[in-house]
């Protein structure tokens, strides 16, 4: 945070390939080595807004990624935010690439990993989220099935 302040979330090349290093290195994959879960629990996922609002204490569910906040992931979703790109045919543009789905989990579970200084949270480095969540947000964005990749 640090650099990113410094540098107006700009960091010269080797302050940011030394955020994105630290930040990888903190990831945590599934055990099983799964990254892709259920795209309805990701959908679910992504709607919901729930967890971290002084409203939502005690808890009594789990928290939600809000997706829907800063992306557009669907066509028929008629809210949306515009500080992250549209997510519209994720998947299918990157041809449901194993690698990409792997950077489609790092980038949810740590976005500093993908982009230093990024705004997206860092669901999973910070706890909001749980490794199964992040799978089936995973699997909402690269599954061919997902309303995300659907014409």
């Amino acid at each position: 945070m640090q650099a990113c302040s410094q540098y107006k979330d700009a960091p010269p090349p080797e302050h940011a390939r030394a955020i994105a290093a630290r930040e990888s290195a903190s990831i945590q994959y599934p055990p099983n080595g799964k990254l892709s879960g259920d795209w309805k629990r990701g959908e679910q996922v992504a709607q919901s807004g729930y967890g971290l609002r002084f409203t939502d204490y005690p808890p009594t569910r789990e928290n939600g990624g809000n997706c829907y906040a800063c992306h557009q992931l669907t066509k028929h979703e008629v809210s949306y935010g515009t500080v992250g790109p549209s997510l519209l045919g994720y998947g299918k543009i990157r041809k449901f690439s194993e690698a990409d789905t792997k950077a489609v989990y790092a980038k949810i579970y740590n976005s500093n990993a993908t982009f230093p200084c990024s705004l997206m949270p860092r669901f999973g480095a910070n706890g909001v989220l749980t490794i199964e969540q992040i799978r089936d947000l995973v699997a909402l964005l690269m599954s061919p099935e997902s309303p995300v990749n659907q014409p």
